[in-house]
């Protein structure tokens, strides 16, 4: 279970690194001043230690689901926002720490368990899980559905705007294909989370692909739906004029 949600170790040990170099600057900077440490990070809502739980488990993930859902939706911080509406558990895990401020640094087993309570204790973010297995946190209200009208807008925004460069075939009928690049600068996600959201619209039949010595690239795909031509005739018309035949 553990492994599935943090597949990339050298992110994992890079993310920890920095977290241990931040937590030595803090202790350095208070002076061994736990008390004052621990002032900051109660200011901050992020104080939720072992300590404070007791020896109750449950009690310890269960605030520390709370606060880790508190720090998601302040729009202060404004984390899911910045991500896109969606981000990994291994970075917010990282992040978290990190605004921690040295104060007890969560471990990434108790995160993942706090992560599983959301559902539970009906808070206003939740935990997915991509077919490839990677987990990502974001808001409740985001659905495969909402990010597959997000996607279909964007590339019908396309037909109207022409391509950087010249292109052999009617972009104004057939719009473009895009990258994982080109989704995670246009909706603020991650390079991993725009491949998975794209893989996912390809899963349900909205997308399709196209591999090339160019890489990777997505389609709005039109077999079999309302917008597909209507006659054989002019399936093979625009087949032609897509690959610049005529």
């Amino acid at each position: 279970m553990i492994g599935n949600a943090f597949e990339d170790l050298e992110a994992l040990m890079a993310s920890a690194k920095e977290i241990v170099d931040l937590a030595e600057r803090f202790s350095r900077k208070v002076n061994g001043n736990s008390t004052e440490a621990t002032s900051v990070a109660t200011q901050l809502g992020l104080v939720t230690t072992k300590d404070i739980a007791g020896t109750s488990e449950s009690l310890y993930l269960s605030e520390l689901a709370r606060t880790v859902a508190e720090f998601l939706t302040d729009d202060s911080r404004g984390v899911l926002k910045k991500a896109g509406g969606v981000i990994s558990l291994v970075d917010l895990w990282a992040m978290f720490n990190r605004a921690r401020g040295g104060v007890e640094l969560v471990s990434p087993t108790d995160f993942e368990m706090a992560a599983r309570l959301f559902h539970k204790l009906k808070l206003p973010v939740r935990l997915r899980t991509f077919k490839s297995g990677v987990l990502v946190v974001q808001g409740k209200d985001r659905t495969d559905d909402s990010i597959i009208r997000a996607l279909l807008e964007w590339l019908d925004d396309l037909h109207q705007f022409p391509p950087d460069k010249e292109v052999s075939w009617d972009w104004h009928e057939f719009g473009r294909g895009v990258t994982a690049q080109d989704a995670a600068e246009r909706f603020g996600w991650s390079i991993g989370v725009a491949e998975e959201e794209l893989d996912m619209a390809e899963q349900k039949g909205v997308l399709c692909r196209e591999e090339s010595i160019e890489g990777l690239k997505y389609w709005k795909n039109y077999i079999g739906s309302l917008q597909a031509p209507a006659s054989e005739a002019e399936q093979i018309e625009q087949a032609l004029k897509l690959i610049g035949i005529i």
